[in-house]
């Protein structure tokens, strides 16, 4: 046999051997967990229940949500910046704990370098309703009355650094009013807070605040968001009365830093597939939110591009132009 056969040979030979290789895929063996920085009900815990349910049929362990709310999502982020990278422990990110919080306060990771993003599965403009009995019937309403009595409209949020928080903030560095920031652990406590009267307004995602409309609790007056949506096909959003703050509340799945190519790409496969399920549509139909795929790259770019613009907005909010 010549020198070329046999180097042919060889080279079938290890082609034969690494195929198997080259096709094996990292399988779970242990339960994965999806943290939830926000207390059941809210947006981030309905999108991580929906997503487990999508995949039970295709992942061979099971996905368990767990809540542990606190700073806005911090807590949950927190705990998985400083898990082992083995894709057992993820999180719902791209809202405030990895958008806006970091530009209130000092936490302990840094959110466009301490996680790997496995896929954004969604995006939510916030809704800004107020309570069914409110004297205040639209946006106007509220404007006025917030020029005549400064400070003293409270509104609900997700809690200190919060989206939601940082989204009142911008518009009133824009608007020039000033209100009363009521901080919540969740969304779905401040919409009931302010079904039950103890708020003036208050913040939430199109499904968070669904059950209370159609129950005739509250009423949704404006979207801090760059369009409508169907969902609410008769609430303008603040742009067209003439206040261009757009901040949407992305929402996706997150692990730590340093996470394997091989679990990367498995767990963004079944996840991204999920996106298409009749379990997820379904879902997506009934809750009003919108389907927003992206893989983790350009999920992570979206993540740095919030946070500037956040950072930006609360320069501008400590330094007005007077």
């Amino acid at each position: 046999m010549n020198t070329i056969t046999k180097y042919a040979t060889a080279c079938l030979a290890w082609a034969a051997l690494s195929q198997p290789a080259l096709a094996q895929e990292w399988k779970p063996e242990r339960p994965i967990e999806i943290l939830v920085g926000f207390a059941p009900g809210g947006s981030a815990d309905q999108i991580a229940r929906q997503l487990s349910n999508a995949v039970k049929d295709t992942i061979p362990v099971p996905v368990i949500v767990i809540n542990k709310p606190g700073v806005a999502g911090v807590l949950a982020a927190q705990e998985v910046a400083n898990a082992k990278p083995d894709g057992y422990k993820l999180f719902i990110g791209g809202g405030s704990e990895t958008t806006s919080v970091g530009n209130h306060q000092k936490i302990a990771y840094d959110a466009r370098k301490d996680f790997t993003p496995i896929l954004k599965a969604a995006r939510l403009p916030s809704v800004l309703a107020v309570s069914v009995n409110s004297p205040y019937k639209t946006m106007q309403d509220l404007i006025a009355a917030a020029k005549e009595k400064p400070e003293a409209l409270s509104y609900g949020s997700t809690g200190e650094g919060s989206l939601f928080h940082s989204t009142m903030l911008a518009f009133e560095a824009n608007s020039g009013l000033r209100f009363l920031h009521i901080p919540y652990k969740g969304a779905a406590e401040a919409t009931l807070a302010l079904a039950a009267g103890q708020l003036d307004m208050a913040f939430g995602a199109p499904e968070e605040v669904r059950g209370l409309i159609d129950g005739g609790k509250i009423r949704p007056i404006a979207l801090f968001s760059k369009e409508r949506v169907a969902s609410l096909p008769d609430v303008p959003t603040v742009g067209e009365l003439g206040y261009p703050v757009a901040l949407d509340n992305m929402k996706g799945l997150m692990a730590p830093a340093g996470l394997p190519e091989p679990i990367y790409r498995y767990l963004n496969r079944v996840f991204h597939e999920a996106l298409d399920s009749p379990t997820w549509k379904t879902y997506a139909k009934n809750s009003g939110i919108t389907t927003d795929y992206a893989d983790g790259p350009a999920f992570q770019k979206e993540i740095n591009e919030s946070y500037a613009l956040i950072g930006d907005s609360l320069k501008a909010i400590k330094n007005p132009k007077n």
